[in-house]
């Protein structure tokens, strides 16, 4: 089964990805047909008429230990590079430019931030946010003045914006949006039909302490295959929360898997593995100390 998705893989990739960005590359816009205004999904990113800035970078007071003015120089190379031409402002801060946080960089237009970006990233935040339209995960911070958290799930484009603890199983949340997905799903494509069934099966063998490496493989390949063979965008949003939870969480994926562990505690069947292990684990201690005695 594996073996088949993987040639299938295959043949989505030089068949179907080749022909689209082939597409891509010809309908690109010359230098001159760029805006001046970053473009994302076909809208622009910033308001140019707005009285917010559109891309800031945080400015201490004193000499700053985190690469701000570093990574203010980048970005203004990278615009510079890519054509858009708008200014890198500075969002003033008490900071005394210790911050372990730093550099910042903001986007006060759309009331989102980015913390510990490092100037070598300046690039990707130009392609990427600027150009694109797309959240950078890693660097996301909701609220700089409340939370640095980056264990969230954010879709621009629906609003939807959902803060997970560390009490959540992740596996579980995957498992979650399947079901609730597989309820909507019409079933004329194979991708879909099929694609969100198998997927359950590879996460339940997961949380039932019997996954493998090769369920979460099988995983990956089927979230790719509903992004770019469905009949409808149906599949390829259902596949979102999923392909989130393994690309951003993939250390709880493979705990379940490797150690049969859940950390949050709510697989059961893991639970009831870790209990018997320790069971034994306190029967061999105590067996050598009787052995000692």
């Amino acid at each position: 089964m594996l073996e088949r998705l993987r040639d299938l893989r295959q043949d989505i990739q030089e068949k179907v990805l080749g022909s689209v960005r082939a597409a891509v590359k010809a309908a690109a816009p010359s230098a001159e047909e760029r805006a001046a205004v970053p473009q994302a999904g076909g809208r622009p990113f910033c308001d140019p008429e707005s009285k917010k800035a559109c891309l800031t970078v945080c400015a201490p007071l004193g000499d700053c230990a985190c690469d701000a003015p570093a990574l203010k120089e980048a970005l203004e190379k990278a615009l510079a590079q890519y054509g858009p031409a708008i200014p890198v402002g500075e969002a003033k801060t008490g900071c005394s430019g210790q911050c372990t946080l730093g550099p910042f960089v903001g986007f006060p237009q759309k009331g989102f931030f980015y913390l510990r970006v490092p100037p070598e990233a300046a690039q990707e935040v130009v392609r990427e946010t600027l150009g694109r339209g797309r959240i950078l995960f890693p660097y996301l911070s909701v609220n700089p003045d409340r939370s640095y958290r980056t264990d969230i799930l954010y879709d621009r484009f629906s609003g939807l914006l959902a803060a997970i603890d560390d009490t959540v199983c992740m596996v579980e949340v995957a498992r979650y949006f399947l079901a609730f997905e597989e309820g909507l799903s019409c079933g004329k494509c194979v991708p879909c039909r099929l694609g969100i069934k198998r997927m359950e099966e590879c996460l339940d063998r997961i949380v039932a302490g019997q996954g493998t490496m090769d369920d979460l493989e099988q995983i990956g390949i089927l979230c790719e295959t509903m992004i770019y063979a469905p009949h409808c965008h149906f599949a390829m949003a259902s596949t979102k929360p999923v392909l989130s939870a393994i690309t951003y969480f993939k250390d709880e994926f493979v705990e379940h898997i490797e150690k049969k562990e859940c950390r949050a505690g709510v697989c059961a069947a893991l639970v009831e593995i870790q209990k018997k292990k320790a069971f034994r684990e306190r029967m061999a201690e105590a067996a050598k100390k009787k052995k000692k005695k």
